[in-house]
């Protein structure tokens, strides 16, 4: 599962979701639901609306071919271990 939802989008969903619970806990109880469905999504990162429509709001790395016949050098395995985390 690829990540779709961006820094920022995490930080708004999860303050939203616990608004949504606080409403929940007083108005309507279907605020439960939304609140789940928001902060989950805002903690793991994804979001299956967003997953549908193909939209991401995390920002593109920039990624480098690495030649398969070079000497290994710092830089390559910065690039290397930010491709593969």
């Amino acid at each position: 599962m690829k990540s779709n939802v961006g820094r920022t989008e995490r930080i708004v969903r999860t303050i939203a979701g616990l608004v949504f619970f606080a409403l929940g806990a007083t108005w309507w109880r279907g605020f439960y639901w939304i609140a789940a469905v928001v902060f989950f999504s805002g903690l793991i990162a994804w979001c299956p609306i967003w997953s549908v429509m193909n939209i991401s709001t995390c920002k593109e790395t920039e990624t480098e071919e690495i030649p398969v016949n070079s000497v290994s050098t710092d830089k390559d395995k910065r690039i290397r271990e930010r491709r593969f985390k």
